[in-house]
């Protein structure tokens, strides 16, 4: 057994031990806690220093976007059918500054409202035989996302049905504004049953997550614990001059609260070094390999001269990879937030990142280990190895 298969392997005993041990981990409950136990158990045995970094996360909060658009909509139309076209008006935009904030900058506008739980990042250092010159970041998140029902019942509609439901409030402000302008009834009736027909998409957006998790295998568990063996192989095989900081973020799914907390407590220390990070997320297919140059729905740039070396080793390696921004609409990466520090960072992906194809087991319940292929395992870790490697001696 070659350097690779044994890393890969370890990776998948560790995954499938703690989904058997801990079932869905959503973050804030005693499962993402047991979690990220049993990978600080595997960190602790070989680093030089590790703990776990406990922070506040405000659980439910990063979804709860859908249902503020559903009942703003729903009472806009009340007030026009009033003919309170004004009042229609502010209740929209609320519910779309809500959503621009919350979910496209993913900035935590509505969490105060929602109950305080505790999150929990693995962190270990591992440190070169000789002086610190550079550090890198090898990451997952352990965290199992809520079931998307969209992606279980016609999957094929997902990208109308959100999208949809979107431009249908986006709508609801231009006609409550004529509303109010013209004041016509005939006018205010038709705008008002053409509104009424958006119900159908709004309504079904009240039932777009499930409050049950996934096993979270692809995404991410199998990264966190392929960074943790990556962590054992640099642990007995040390580098020179790089600082190697394993860390397994929590809280991922509830909008990045994890690697953002991470970033705030661990700032200083990020930017004594020059400091890269190495994400992986959704590596289901080896087929679909592709490196981010940006992230949270393009409004935050990742380093394109480090997705593109990492594409080159990739090439090397006899991998076909692109290098390529993450598409609006489809949320982000943990990597996003150590960009906003500094990092320079970018995401490994095998899999369709977009709403029209994405991996028929994302975010559902057969997110399942048997759904991972080793071969996209395999690339990460020769990618990463090679230019963790490489970057020690240059």
């Amino acid at each position: 057994m070659n350097k690779t298969e044994r890393i890969r392997n370890n990776a998948f005993s560790l995954a499938e031990d703690i989904i058997n041990k801990t079932g869905p981990r959503l973050a804030g409950t005693s499962a993402a806690k047991e979690a990220a136990s049993l990978l600080h158990k595997e960190v602790k045995f070989y680093t030089n220093e590790s703990h776990i970094e406990e922070f506040y996360l405000h659980k439910g909060a990063f979804l709860g976007w859908i249902k503020i658009l559903v009942i703003c909509y729903i009472l806009s139309l009340g007030f026009l059918w009033f003919n309170l076209p004004y009042l229609s008006l502010a209740l929209s935009l609320i519910s779309i500054l809500v959503l621009v904030l919350q979910f496209f900058f993913y900035l935590p506008i509505i969490d105060i409202f929602y109950p305080k739980r505790k999150g929990y990042n693995v962190v270990g250092y591992i440190e070169p035989k000789k002086e610190i010159k550079k550090q890198v970041i090898i990451s997952g998140h352990h965290d199992s996302a809520r079931v998307f029902n969209f992606f279980i019942h016609q999957p094929a509609l997902y990208n109308l049905r959100v999208t949809g439901a979107i431009i249908y409030v986006l709508i609801m402000v231009i006609l409550s504004i004529i509303s109010g302008i013209f004041k016509n009834p005939t006018l205010s009736i038709s705008i008002n049953i053409f509104l009424s027909l958006g119900l159908v998409l709004i309504i079904q957006m009240w039932f777009f997550a499930s409050s049950k998790g996934t096993p979270g295998a692809g995404d991410n568990l199998i990264a966190s614990t392929m960074a943790i063996e990556l962590g054992r192989y640099f642990s007995e095989n040390k580098l020179d001059h790089t600082r190697i900081i394993i860390t397994s973020f929590d809280a991922e799914e509830e909008g990045l609260r994890g690697a953002r907390a991470f970033a705030k407590a661990n700032k200083e220390k990020l930017k004594e070094y020059p400091t890269i990070l190495l994400n992986t997320d959704c590596a289901y297919s080896l087929k679909e390999l592709f490196f981010l140059t940006s992230d949270i729905n393009c409004t935050v740039n990742l380093d394109s001269k480090l997705a593109n070396d990492l594409v080159d080793i990739a090439k090397n390696n006899g991998y076909n990879a692109l290098a390529k921004p993450i598409s609006f609409l489809t949320g982000g990466t943990d990597a996003g937030e150590l960009a906003k520090i500094g990092v320079k960072a970018t995401t490994l992906v095998g899999m369709p990142w977009s709403n029209q194809s994405r991996s028929s087991v994302y975010h559902t319940a057969n997110d399942t280990l048997d759904h991972v292929e080793k071969e996209i395992i395999d690339a990460a870790i020769n990618i990463f190895g090679d230019y963790i490697l490489f970057n020690d001696t240059k």
